[in-house]
């Protein structure tokens, strides 16, 4: 089978992979709804039901804060301040997703906690199974379905399959630049369909790195790429992240500019 034929058969098994994932695209601002519903790959949030999670937890806090006395100043300032557990935009913070999970039995752990599960999964990203995102007060998730990695940012037209050098530069490059990582933990939903698409794609780990280095390959008697070409390389990677990163920042400004009008 010629080159060009096996790229395409490895675009088309890829593209009915895609297919195969439950994926909810951006409404309003329901981003950790959307965030929470592609992770567990079905619809089980709404924004009712994390809102109600969201007053849950500002009744405990406020039940706290009345234990100390309800007459002191910390207490006026606490019940006179809007909650941070959302707001009329559809924001939820990370206590509410936390919460939610919990209610699947799943944990949500920060990246850089100092948990063991977390430490070992900083050494092995890509052992993982699902990871969740805050960037710019907008909420994702990064999930694999068999050997491969897949963005489910509802900002997206449609999920995006990373390669396995991509994934490990985009995780980087979203620490790099300051956002939160989450990894889930527990017995995470199936989505037996899904699973066996991608666990069945020609993309396999040898392909990803013959893909993500191609002409860097050696032939008999040949010399290895130099280490300066290897960096470009690594450095274009990067830059071609950032990229995206800027591109998906526009469509989300964009996104809110039509929520407040």
């Amino acid at each position: 089978m010629a080159n060009g034929q096996i790229s395409e058969l490895k675009r088309q098994r890829l593209e009915n992979a895609l297919k195969t994932l439950f994926f909810e695209k951006q409404d309003g601002a329901l981003c950790g709804q959307h965030c929470l519903n592609n992770a567990v790959q079905y619809r089980v949030f709404s924004a009712v039901e994390l809102s109600t999670i969201a007053q849950q937890l500002d009744d405990k806090e406020r039940q706290t804060m009345a234990e100390c006395g309800t007459h002191t100043q910390e207490y006026r300032d606490f019940i006179n301040k809007p909650s941070h557990n959302f707001d009329d935009t559809g924001y939820f913070s990370v206590q509410v997703l936390s919460e939610a999970l919990k209610n699947l039995g799943l944990e949500l752990v920060p990246f850089r906690s100092d948990d063991e599960r977390a430490a070992y999964a900083r050494q092995n990203p890509l052992e993982q199974r699902l990871l969740i995102c805050n960037m710019e007060d907008h909420w994702f998730s990064l999930r694999r379905f068999g050997n491969k990695w897949v963005n489910l940012n509802s900002t997206l037209t449609k999920p995006e399959a990373y390669t396995d050098t991509y994934f490990t530069l985009f995780l980087s490059t979203l620490e790099s630049d300051g956002h939160s990582l989450f990894l889930v933990f527990g017995n995470i939903p199936e989505n037996a369909e899904a699973e066996a698409a991608f666990s069945n794609l020609l993309l396999n780990a040898v392909d990803d790195d013959a893909d993500a280095f191609a002409g860097h390959g050696n032939k008999l008697g040949g010399t290895e790429p130099s280490s300066d070409s290897v960096s470009q390389e690594d450095t274009a990677k990067r830059e071609n992240v950032r990229l995206q990163r800027e591109a998906f920042l526009r469509r989300l400004e964009g996104t809110q500019k039509d929520c407040s009008s």
